[in-house]
Protein backbone atom coordinates (compact mmCIF):
# COMPACT_ATOMS: atom_id res chain seq x y z
CA UNK A 1 0.00 0.00 0.00
CA UNK A 2 1.23 3.34 -0.68
CA UNK A 3 2.35 5.59 2.62
CA UNK A 4 0.05 8.51 1.69
CA UNK A 5 -3.53 7.43 4.25
CA UNK A 6 -6.16 9.82 2.50
CA UNK A 7 -7.06 12.50 5.74
CA UNK A 8 -10.49 11.36 6.02
CA UNK A 9 -9.50 7.93 6.62
CA UNK A 10 -6.45 8.76 9.10
CA UNK A 11 -9.01 11.11 10.75
CA UNK A 12 -12.30 8.47 11.01
CA UNK A 13 -9.87 6.08 12.65
CA UNK A 14 -8.39 8.23 14.83
CA UNK A 15 -11.42 9.74 15.66
CA UNK A 16 -13.41 6.28 16.70
CA UNK A 17 -10.26 4.99 18.69
CA UNK A 18 -10.93 1.21 17.91
CA UNK A 19 -9.20 -0.45 21.50
CA UNK A 20 -7.24 -3.65 21.02
CA UNK A 21 -9.86 -6.42 21.99
CA UNK A 22 -12.61 -4.99 19.84
CA UNK A 23 -14.81 -6.49 17.05
CA UNK A 24 -15.19 -3.47 13.68
CA UNK A 25 -16.77 -3.69 10.93
CA UNK A 26 -16.56 -1.06 8.30
CA UNK A 27 -19.05 -1.03 5.70
CA UNK A 28 -17.79 0.44 2.22
CA UNK A 29 -14.09 -0.49 3.07
CA UNK A 30 -12.93 0.06 -0.65
CA UNK A 31 -9.13 -0.93 -0.92
CA UNK A 32 -8.68 -1.32 2.76
CA UNK A 33 -7.09 1.42 3.70
CA UNK A 34 -8.58 2.01 6.93
CA UNK A 35 -8.95 -1.98 7.82
CA UNK A 36 -5.38 -1.44 7.48
CA UNK A 37 -5.20 1.15 10.43
CA UNK A 38 -7.45 -0.35 12.62
CA UNK A 39 -5.50 -3.86 12.17
CA UNK A 40 -2.52 -2.03 14.03
CA UNK A 41 -4.93 -0.66 16.95
CA UNK A 42 -6.04 -3.86 17.40
CA UNK A 43 -2.45 -5.18 18.25
CA UNK A 44 -3.80 -8.16 17.77
CA UNK A 45 -6.43 -8.68 19.92
CA UNK A 46 -9.99 -8.74 18.24
CA UNK A 47 -10.84 -8.89 14.38
CA UNK A 48 -11.99 -6.19 11.68
CA UNK A 49 -14.01 -6.80 9.23
CA UNK A 50 -14.56 -5.10 5.75
CA UNK A 51 -17.21 -5.03 3.29
CA UNK A 52 -17.46 -3.86 -0.24
CA UNK A 53 -19.70 -4.41 -3.12
CA UNK A 54 -17.14 -4.14 -5.27
CA UNK A 55 -14.97 -8.08 -5.99
CA UNK A 56 -12.31 -5.47 -7.58
CA UNK A 57 -12.03 -3.22 -4.04
CA UNK A 58 -12.17 -6.21 -2.26
CA UNK A 59 -9.36 -7.56 -4.18
CA UNK A 60 -7.27 -4.21 -3.52
CA UNK A 61 -8.32 -4.75 0.25
CA UNK A 62 -6.59 -8.43 0.49
CA UNK A 63 -3.49 -7.50 -1.47
CA UNK A 64 -3.46 -4.52 1.41
CA UNK A 65 -4.01 -6.41 4.21
CA UNK A 66 -2.64 -9.91 3.98
CA UNK A 67 -0.90 -9.53 7.15
CA UNK A 68 -4.00 -8.87 8.98
CA UNK A 69 -5.59 -11.77 6.65
CA UNK A 70 -2.91 -13.88 7.41
CA UNK A 71 -3.43 -12.88 11.23
CA UNK A 72 -6.49 -13.40 11.10
CA UNK A 73 -7.58 -10.37 12.77
CA UNK A 74 -9.08 -9.13 9.26
CA UNK A 75 -11.82 -10.88 6.90
CA UNK A 76 -13.29 -9.68 4.03
CA UNK A 77 -16.81 -9.92 2.53
CA UNK A 78 -17.90 -9.02 -1.35
CA UNK A 79 -21.76 -7.84 -1.39
CA UNK A 80 -24.47 -5.12 -0.78
CA UNK A 81 -24.89 -4.15 2.74
CA UNK A 82 -27.09 -4.90 4.50
CA UNK A 83 -27.42 -8.32 2.83
CA UNK A 84 -24.16 -9.66 3.02
CA UNK A 85 -23.37 -12.55 5.36
CA UNK A 86 -21.44 -11.12 8.51
CA UNK A 87 -20.13 -12.87 11.03
CA UNK A 88 -20.98 -12.38 14.65
CA UNK A 89 -21.70 -9.24 16.30
CA UNK A 90 -19.08 -5.67 16.85
CA UNK A 91 -18.20 -3.52 19.15
CA UNK A 92 -17.77 -0.92 16.67
CA UNK A 93 -19.46 -0.33 13.11
CA UNK A 94 -18.24 2.59 10.63
CA UNK A 95 -18.92 4.15 6.96
CA UNK A 96 -16.60 6.45 5.35
CA UNK A 97 -18.37 8.35 2.12
CA UNK A 98 -21.11 5.17 1.71
CA UNK A 99 -24.13 6.41 0.04
CA UNK A 100 -26.42 4.23 2.00
CA UNK A 101 -25.41 6.66 5.04
CA UNK A 102 -25.89 9.78 2.59
CA UNK A 103 -29.65 9.25 1.59
CA UNK A 104 -33.26 9.49 3.38
CA UNK A 105 -33.46 5.91 3.36
CA UNK A 106 -32.94 3.77 6.59
CA UNK A 107 -31.77 0.70 5.68
CA UNK A 108 -28.45 0.38 6.58
CA UNK A 109 -28.70 2.12 9.70
CA UNK A 110 -31.24 -0.08 10.72
CA UNK A 111 -29.57 -3.25 9.81
CA UNK A 112 -26.76 -2.05 11.78
CA UNK A 113 -28.48 -1.55 14.89
CA UNK A 114 -29.00 -5.52 15.07
CA UNK A 115 -25.17 -6.24 14.66
CA UNK A 116 -24.43 -3.91 17.33
CA UNK A 117 -23.76 -5.68 20.47
CA UNK A 118 -24.37 -3.80 23.66
CA UNK A 119 -22.70 -0.64 24.21
CA UNK A 120 -21.22 -0.77 20.54
CA UNK A 121 -21.15 2.68 18.30
CA UNK A 122 -22.14 3.50 14.77
CA UNK A 123 -19.76 6.03 13.22
CA UNK A 124 -20.81 7.88 9.73
CA UNK A 125 -18.07 9.97 8.60
CA UNK A 126 -18.95 11.86 5.46
CA UNK A 127 -17.88 14.76 3.24
CA UNK A 128 -19.71 17.77 1.81
CA UNK A 129 -19.62 18.20 -1.72
CA UNK A 130 -17.30 20.79 -3.18
CA UNK A 131 -18.27 24.44 -1.63
CA UNK A 132 -20.83 23.31 0.88
CA UNK A 133 -20.52 23.44 4.44
CA UNK A 134 -20.18 20.36 6.71
CA UNK A 135 -23.01 21.39 8.89
CA UNK A 136 -25.42 20.68 6.72
CA UNK A 137 -23.86 16.68 6.28
CA UNK A 138 -23.64 16.14 10.17
CA UNK A 139 -27.60 17.56 10.31
CA UNK A 140 -28.54 15.08 7.61
CA UNK A 141 -26.76 12.19 8.99
CA UNK A 142 -27.79 12.68 12.20
CA UNK A 143 -31.51 13.02 11.78
CA UNK A 144 -31.53 10.04 9.48
CA UNK A 145 -29.56 8.28 12.52
CA UNK A 146 -31.85 9.94 14.67
CA UNK A 147 -35.08 8.46 12.65
CA UNK A 148 -33.55 5.12 12.93
CA UNK A 149 -33.47 5.02 16.85
CA UNK A 150 -30.06 5.72 17.44
CA UNK A 151 -28.83 8.79 20.22
CA UNK A 152 -26.58 11.30 18.99
CA UNK A 153 -23.41 10.95 20.94
CA UNK A 154 -21.00 12.94 19.09
CA UNK A 155 -20.13 15.28 16.26
CA UNK A 156 -16.21 15.58 15.07
CA UNK A 157 -14.97 17.57 12.02
CA UNK A 158 -11.94 18.18 10.47
CA UNK A 159 -10.95 19.55 7.74
CA UNK A 160 -13.32 18.48 4.91
CA UNK A 161 -14.91 15.69 6.93
CA UNK A 162 -17.35 15.13 9.63
CA UNK A 163 -18.08 12.16 11.77
CA UNK A 164 -21.29 11.17 13.85
CA UNK A 165 -21.17 8.99 16.86
CA UNK A 166 -24.17 7.28 17.64
CA UNK A 167 -25.40 4.18 19.66
CA UNK A 168 -28.87 2.75 20.15
CA UNK A 169 -31.23 4.91 21.82
CA UNK A 170 -32.15 2.02 24.02
CA UNK A 171 -28.95 1.23 24.99
CA UNK A 172 -27.82 4.95 25.45
CA UNK A 173 -31.20 5.44 27.87
CA UNK A 174 -30.74 2.28 29.82
CA UNK A 175 -26.98 3.33 30.64
CA UNK A 176 -27.98 6.57 31.45
CA UNK A 177 -30.52 5.42 33.84
CA UNK A 178 -27.48 2.89 35.02
CA UNK A 179 -25.34 5.71 36.07
CA UNK A 180 -27.90 7.71 37.52
CA UNK A 181 -28.74 4.78 39.75
CA UNK A 182 -25.10 4.27 41.01
CA UNK A 183 -24.39 8.04 41.72
CA UNK A 184 -27.63 8.76 43.45
CA UNK A 185 -28.11 8.75 47.33
CA UNK A 186 -29.69 6.04 49.05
Amino acid sequence: MSSAVPARIAFAVEAMDPQPGSDVLEIGCGGGVALTLVCERLRRRGRVVGVDRSATQIDRARRHNRDGLDAGLAELRVGEFPGVDLPGSFDLVFAVNVPGFRSDDPVAPKAVASLLRPAGELWVFDEPPPGLALGPVSMRISALLSRCGYAIVDIVERDRTVGVRAAPADVTASSAATAAAATSPR
